[in-house]
């Protein structure tokens, strides 16, 4: 009888380089997800930090300690990477303050819970702090939250709250756990921590409330494939309304989460564009053609609207990656410690079965 496979694990620390090394291994081990900075120029002397990850079939575990710093997501990051996971962080000791969705306010303490939209823009400056972290693929958690999963980028779950220490309970119990987790437990173990997360930051609806809920989320979700399948024609109001069979009404209360229809749209042209310019298999596309193709009527309005949600020009972007194409490799498998490409690969390779 063989012994039951044991999880994925790998380690990351910096105490293996010196002085400014330390952070710039940081900096390319966390490039992943997010793009780092100093507080100020003399915190990179003494810098530390150090990850566990773990790898439980549908999500990532890891523990984390790290230095005071700056994390950033921006629009043009998060539309280069793509990620499209949710990060849940339970700040043991330290914590942040920053703005996420381009202008709201978040601060979180030691002991609280967050839920961060990786597909989402945040900027924060963070403590030396001691975080666990859960990293949730879209999925996954639109399973257990349904519809409300389209609201949770910036929740905090306070650790005075009960459920908050319920959670956070949960959390160090999972990571008491993990010796004794076998790989084949591992998918079922992973959606019970979601569905508990469920549980406790979105509690006490009542069944019909969920039920109205689960049925708005089923016609966006049919809108929006609808979108992404037609982005380079008209997508007016009046049109989804007839396609779909409802009101205007309707159709913006379904995309008021989302900023409104036409915004929705909008952006997801915007990122579509955005990936056709950087993907080296449409280098031979003029800009003007990657416009029309993504629904943009006016080459002008196109690139005004780009600037706008990219920080620069939709030639910029071609360019950008254009020269990171050579170095893109070296970057992936040798400016990287190898627990980095290890996490990296399992991040993108995260989804729900």
């Amino acid at each position: 009888m063989t012994s039951p496979q044991p999880l994925p694990s790998t380690v990351f620390k910096t105490d293996q380089s010196d002085g400014e090394e330390r952070f710039e291994a940081w900096r390319q081990s966390i490039s992943v997800v997010f793009d780092v900075a100093p507080l100020t120029p003399q915190a990179v002397d003494g810098f530390d930090a150090s990850v566990q990850a773990t790898h439980l079939g549908m999500l990532l575990l890891g523990d984390l300690h790290f230095s005071g710093q700056q994390f950033s997501r921006q629009r043009a990051r998060v539309a280069r990477d793509g990620l499209d996971h949710y990060l849940v962080q339970w700040y043991r000791q330290g914590g942040f303050v920053g703005q996420y969705d381009d202008g709201k306010d978040i601060e979180v303490r030691a002991g609280d819970i967050t839920v961060l939209d990786l597909s989402r823009t945040l900027r924060t400056f963070a403590q030396p702090s001691h975080v666990m972290s859960l990293i949730v693929p879209r999925a996954l958690a639109d399973e257990a939250f349904g519809s409300r999963a389209l609201d949770l980028h910036g929740t905090v779950l306070r650790t005075e709250t009960p459920l908050g220490g319920l959670f956070s309970d949960h959390l160090l119990s999972l990571q008491r756990r993990l010796p004794a987790i076998a790989l084949e437990d591992a998918p079922q173990v992973a959606r019970a921590s979601v569905q508990m997360l469920a549980a406790c930051v979105r509690p006490g609806a009542d069944t019909q409330a969920h039920a109205q809920e689960a049925v708005q989320g089923v016609a966006l979700e049919r809108i929006q494939r609808h979108i992404a399948r037609h982005l380079g024609t008209a997508l007016s109001p009046e049109g989804l309304c007839n396609e779909f069979g409802i009101s205007r009404s309707v159709l913006y209360r379904l995309f008021e989460p989302l900023g409104g229809v036409a915004h929705y749209v909008q952006q997801r042209r915007l990122l579509q564009s955005f990936h056709t310019l950087v993907n080296p298999a449409s280098r031979r596309l003029r800009v003007a053609e990657v416009a029309a193709r993504t629904g943009f009527a006016s080459n002008a309005h196109f690139s005004r609207a780009f600037r706008a949600a990219f920080g620069m020009s939709p030639s910029d972007a071609r360019a950008m990656a254009l020269s990171a194409a050579a170095a893109g490799a070296m970057a992936d498998v040798g400016a990287h410690p190898l627990s980095s490409v290890e996490y990296a690969t399992w991040l993108r390779g995260l989804k729900a079965r």
